[in-house]
């Protein structure tokens, strides 16, 4: 039996393809979402209920595809500041002062798609908060970093939750309140301050329990942050991800269908997520019923539950996203991989500039209404061409170019801001050159 020669080593400065291609993976899913698929060759007609798998598929992807890309953040961030050897010295305080440089562009990238139009639906500047929260964690070590997203992975969500029951607590707005439909986006934003609290505080704390917001995505974040503090190029290090990670989603699937279940969580899901009509008319409306304390518990995609709500769901998700980076980074180390998945790596490469262009390419599609007060939707032939495009413009472009458009833009007005005194010490680094995008 012959034994299988090990892969050659990654050499240092080189990309990290699989983190690529994890994050072209993320962009996909989030445009998935974002095309709002009501048909397969063309939208529903206005009236016709939505296909019912492509419904199922939304609801399976809903959040999951921001979660990935939630956790690549920290992993970016991680990346920036040095990789498994973080810097120290002026060296850390130049990556600080990029990484405030960069949360700045992203910002401005994210108002002007708000004075685009979608301001209710893009995240950029969430991104930018996050960044910036996440800077003072860039200093503690891998084992810490594992503990804090570990308890916070059960306290976002039992805070969520207890919110909930609690009416908010003043703090985490209704949905359904005016302010927060009449709410100004993009640049207008900076001229209504009367506006910047109650946007923090959708920022912060969402709009209902059923959001993301940073509260939520906070164990992504760390965990992220953590995981781009390994060596990433080290073959045990990925075999080490792709084992605990699976373990580890494995094990939240089967505690969340065993209390689902057996302990009948699901039922208590199910009652607070379609209640009884009342019995008798009456001019006073019922009281809405609580969220119960069984979310925790109870999976969504298969259960009933808000994702975000969770500890199960946002347990899962930290495994399956190990995981997957763990893999893609072992798959990719083997040429037939490289080749297969190289227009995903090209993808992932430029996804600044891709999900930024998927919102125009949104403007000029047209638009069929689903029915009265739904939103637009369109066929999933749409995106299927959409994504054979970005596929192919991808790799054309990167064959020539090392940067998308906008990830050279945001390179070259970093980089210009703030330069290192001695460049040439970094010209070859073994933190992922090039492996960090949005």
């Amino acid at each position: 039996m012959h034994s299988v020669p090990p892969p050659a080593p990654v050499r240092p400065g080189t990309r990290l393809l699989g983190v690529d291609v994890l994050r072209a993976l993320a962009v996909l899913g989030m445009v998935w979402a974002h095309f709002v698929l009501t048909g397969w060759l063309s939208p529903a007609a206005p009236g016709t209920p939505p296909d019912a798998t492509l419904l199922w598929i939304n609801g399976l992807l809903g959040t999951r595809s921001r979660e990935v890309f939630f956790l690549l953040a920290g992993v970016s961030l991680a990346l920036m500041t040095g990789g498994h050897r973080p810097r120290t010295g002026p060296d850390r305080r130049t990556d600080t002062r990029r990484v405030l440089v960069r949360s700045g562009l992203l910002l401005l990238c994210g108002l002007a798609l708000g004075s685009f139009g979608f301001g209710d639906v893009q995240i950029l500047h969430f991104y930018a908060l996050w960044l910036l929260l996440l800077l003072p964690l860039a200093r503690l070590r891998v084992p810490v970093l594992l503990g804090l997203a570990g308890v916070l992975a059960v306290a976002a969500p039992v805070f969520k939750v207890a919110a909930e029951r609690a009416g908010g607590w003043g703090f985490v707005p209704d949905p359904m309140d005016p302010v927060f439909l009449e709410l100004h986006h993009g640049f207008a934003l900076l001229a209504h301050p009367a506006d910047w609290w109650p946007t923090a505080q959708n920022v912060l704390f969402g709009l209902g329990g059923g959001s993301q917001d940073t509260v939520s995505v906070l164990p992504f974040l760390v965990l992220g942050l953590a995981l781009g503090r390994l060596d990433l190029r080290s073959g045990a290090t990925r075999l080490r991800l792709l084992a605990a990670g699976t373990a580890t989603a494995v094990t939240a699937v089967l505690a969340g269908l065993l209390a689902m279940y057996p302990l009948g969580a699901v039922a208590a899901v199910r009652a607070y997520r379609e209640p009884p009509l009342p019995a008798l008319p009456s001019d006073v409306p019922p009281p809405p019923p609580l969220v119960p304390w069984q979310q925790l518990v109870t999976l969504g995609h298969p259960g009933p539950a808000e994702k975000v709500l969770s500890v199960t769901e946002g347990v899962m998700m930290l495994g399956l996203i190990a995981a997957l980076l763990g893999g893609l980074l072992i798959l990719l180390d083997r040429q037939p991989w490289r080749v297969l998945l190289r227009p995903l790596a090209a993808f992932g490469g430029m996804a600044l500039t891709w999900y930024v262009g998927h919102f125009l390419v949104l403007k000029a599609l047209p638009v069929a209404t689903a029915g009265p007060g739904l939103p637009g939707g369109r066929s999933a032939l749409a995106f299927l061409v959409f994504t054979v495009l970005a596929l192919a413009a991808s790799v054309l472009w990167r064959r020539r170019l090392r940067r998308g458009p906008l990830e050279w833009l945001m390179h070259t007005v970093t980089t210009r801001a703030v330069p290192r005194r001695d460049p040439a010490r970094h010209a070859v680094s073994g933190s992922g050159r090039g492996s960090v995008s949005v």
